[in-house]
């Protein structure tokens, strides 16, 4: 019993980990939703540039963006969906850089994120660039697309 627990502990604890920023596509998804739901702090704590530090300018021209994005969205019963994902990795042995003291790895994605109200798929959606920073996902750049099929998937 005590190793069928354990099993069911570990998987658990993978689901989490993985809602939370383990996967590009989670942490593309959460970010999607906080812009939805008009959080910009919430947002901003999983970019890029809160990790490493950036100069206040840049990071409330960020935020601003981010902000607007949500108004510009103004319907908070909206849900984010992964719509493709595309990750890259470098080649062993290419390095690394620290950033005001953070490892940030070449490992980059690219993920859309589709929006969704109930089962009505809208053409609108985001594409977020991800980069790993201290071996975590973190939202690097994105913007608002359209066009996206709302009829497969």
């Amino acid at each position: 019993m005590s190793k069928l627990m354990m099993s069911v502990a570990g998987l658990a604890m993978a689901v989490v980990v993985t809602g939370c920023g383990g996967s590009p596509s989670g942490v593309a998804e959460d970010f999607a939703d906080a812009v939805i739901q008009r959080e910009a702090d919430d947002a901003m704590d999983l970019t890029y540039q809160a990790a490493v530090g950036v100069n206040a300018a840049t990071f409330k021209g960020i935020k601003e963006k981010i902000e607007q994005i949500g108004k510009d969205i103004n319907d908070t019963k909206l849900e984010a969906t992964v719509y493709s994902e595309e990750i890259t990795v470098p080649g062993e042995g290419s390095g690394y850089k620290i950033v005001n003291g953070e490892k940030v790895t070449g490992d980059t994605a690219e993920v859309v994120i589709q929006y969704v109200k109930g089962k009505d798929k809208k053409s609108e959606g985001l594409e977020v660039n991800l980069m790993k920073v201290n071996d975590k996902w973190r939202v690097g750049s994105f913007r608002t697309i359209g066009g996206l099929d709302t009829t497969s998937k």
